[in-house]
């Protein structure tokens, strides 16, 4: 099960960045019934499961996974976490320097830090821009009353929604949950909403050196859909035909034909109002160019011509499989259920989002390769290039 907060980084202001990732850390340090971070882990260790929590772009997540019997004890657990945190000042001392080690660690992996850099760029000015850690010097000045602020008109009842999967039942679920949240909330704002600003692509070309990597760090993106668009389907599948397994086309032209690289893959992400196709791949420095231009070569192939009906088919069965192996996790169901109940219109069952797979035509993904791999839209983000063989505008 999860509780989860329909509110992320893309929340935060321009001068708030980080606090929803310092909120997770925070609420761990102590709360009204478990005043210190070490019964807090003795109670989780005594649940016998595991609970973990995270914070991305649009929502955060509380979780567990526990034996049917001990699920009451982690609704009491998890719900104390997210209504009664105490926001201990020597805690929270401490705890920044755990964020601050985070944060390095994070620039320490060159593809993490790629990343980074690319939703800085692709999305600047917009919240998707926003580090979900945060940066440094802001960490460093955030305070107690800054989290407390942050948290009460965030933490909204409003935005709370809590899913769970597996061996349950509904009615007993539910009695369990209300009394624990209705009894927490006193201090929240009901009606407290923080609305998100729009974001908007914008194209660039931006390297980074650093002089201590072996490999430039490469990151392609092109607009794509957002959550709940009619193309989502075929982006994802024309995802994978570019560059999702091992017969994907940028797998067989990069690594196999040219031997540019080692590893090279494509994802997609989908955000409220916007989305990206993102192409990754790392490389010699005095290969970078190249495999750029490799790259972009075979997007624009795909957009004039689309992919073949053999290629469709295998990304179909490959994005069938996945769907339905994740449901013999109660946990990937619990992912699922809480993504379309966030940004979808309806949650759809498994013969649903079946269907919706076969029913996308091969025409479909041939007008989405077009409008998605526009040269002229696209970001680029090089972290680790050398002087000389820096990417260009006209490799693109």
């Amino acid at each position: 099960m999860g509780f989860w907060i329909r509110r992320g980084s893309c929340h935060e202001k321009t001068d708030e960045e980080g606090l929803a990732h310092f909120i997770e850390h925070a609420v761990f340090k102590g709360t009204a019934k478990y005043p210190t971070p070490a019964l807090i882990a003795e109670v989780s260790d005594d649940i016998g499961g595991q609970i973990d929590a995270f914070t991305g772009k649009e929502s955060a997540c509380y979780f567990g996974k526990v034996l049917r019997e001990r699920l009451p004890d982690l609704i009491d657990l998890l719900s104390d976490l997210i209504t009664a945190p105490t926001f201990n000042v020597e805690e929270l001392v401490r705890e920044k320097n755990v964020i601050l080690e985070e944060i390095s660690q994070s620039e320490d992996h060159p593809d993490d830090w790629a990343s980074e850099l690319f939703y800085k760029n692709f999305w600047k000015g917009g919240p998707l821009s926003h580090s979900i850690l945060g940066r440094p010097e802001q960490v460093r000045r955030y305070t107690a009353n800054d989290l407390k602020d942050f948290f009460y008109k965030t933490y909204s009842p409003k935005n709370f929604l809590v899913v769970a999967t597996g061996d349950v039942d509904s009615d007993e679920f539910i009695s369990l949950v209300e009394p624990r949240l209705e009894s927490n909330l006193a201090n929240f704002d009901p009606d407290c909403a923080v609305k998100a600003s729009p974001n908007y692509c914008r194209p660039f070309v931006n390297n980074v050196q650093r002089r201590n990597l072996n490999q430039t760090s490469i990151v392609m993106g092109f607009p794509a859909p957002n959550h709940s668009h009619p193309d989502r389907i075929a982006a994802n599948l024309l995802c994978h035909i570019l560059g999702g397994g091992m017969s994907s086309r940028l797998f067989l032209e990069l690594r196999e034909k040219q031997a540019l690289c080692y590893q090279i893959g494509s994802f997609i992400c989908h955000y409220a109002d916007s989305g990206a196709l993102q192409a990754t791949a790392s490389c010699a420095s005095n290969n970078a160019r190249e495999l750029t231009q490799r790259a972009m070569a075979e997007c624009r192939r795909m957009a004039v011509s689309g992919p073949t009906q053999a290629e469709l088919d295998r990304a179909k069965l490959q994005l069938r499989t996945s769907l339905v192996f994740s449901q013999e996790s109660s946990g990937s169901r619990m992912f699922s259920i809480a993504h379309q109940a966030m940004h979808m219109d309806s949650i759809l069952d498994i013969d649903q989002q079946l269907g919706e797979i076969d029913a996308t035509t091969h025409g479909h993904v041939c007008r989405v390769a077009k409008e998605i791999l526009a040269t002229d839209f696209v970001g680029i983000l090089a972290l680790g290039t050398k002087k000389g063989c820096e990417i260009r505008l006209s490799d693109i």
